[in-house]
């Protein structure tokens, strides 16, 4: 990061002291909040009013935003994660006002240490940050970080100097975190409702069965 720098080991410390799935869970009634808030916020945005972050600090904004398009980008359907909220839907939960202290304090950590360890491996692995990369080498060190590995992958690596088994085993779960954020923020925009083609509960004259084109893209078709 250019601002706000959180070194390597400082970091790995950060990372390392929040129960990162626990930190990034939120249930129905903070979603909702969050999605309202970020609706409101991409509507001010169209009328020339910017959102600013309560949370997070510039670079780490620029890190969120980019982040969160890289796991949900804009296709034919419709635009990406930014496009619909997401940055602002996290920055929501960041402050939720129906947080303890303790709860708080725990999604900020692990936020702030998770944004600083992925932009730190790009520091290490191309000699610059995050924002700084190209895609190819964003999605290098995601499509490294995005799937869990195999039991003899682990026992090696249990093998490792402490703060590298920290990296190891507490980015890849930042990461996962961060992408059901960017989830459950995507699909509770109207965005993202749009894109799933959803239209709600109907009345049904007469059930047919599930529609040919939804079967065949379930792998579902009867040969």
């Amino acid at each position: 990061m250019t601002d706000h720098t959180i070194g390597r080991r400082s970091a790995l410390r950060l990372i390392g002291t929040a129960p990162l799935a626990v930190a990034f869970t939120l249930g129905g009634g903070e979603a909702v909040a969050a999605a309202e808030h970020a609706t409101r916020a991409v509507k001010a945005a169209a009328k020339g009013h910017p959102y600013v972050p309560k949370f997070f600090k510039p670079e780490e904004w620029k890190i969120v935003r980019l982040l969160a398009d890289q796991i949900i980008p804009a296709d034919e359907r419709s635009g990406g994660a930014s496009d619909a909220g997401v940055p602002e839907f996290i920055d929501y939960l960041m402050n939720d006002p129906t947080d303890t202290d303790l709860q708080r304090e725990r999604r900020q950590t692990a936020m702030r240490g998770g944004l600083a360890w992925i932009n730190n491996v790009c520091v290490r692995r191309f000699g610059h940050g995050f924002v700084e990369s190209s895609d190819e080498e964003r999605k290098t060190v995601l499509d490294e970080i995005a799937y869990t590995r195999d039991e003899r992958e682990q026992e090696a690596e249990m093998r490792e100097p402490r703060d590298l088994r920290v990296v190891v085993q507490h980015g890849p779960s930042f990461f996962n975190s961060f992408r059901d954020l960017v989830a459950s923020g995507f699909w509770s925009s109207r965005m993202g409702i749009d894109d799933l083609q959803y239209v709600g509960n109907r009345f049904v004259a007469e059930w047919k069965g599930a529609p040919p084109e939804v079967l065949a893209r379930l792998g579902l078709t009867k040969p």
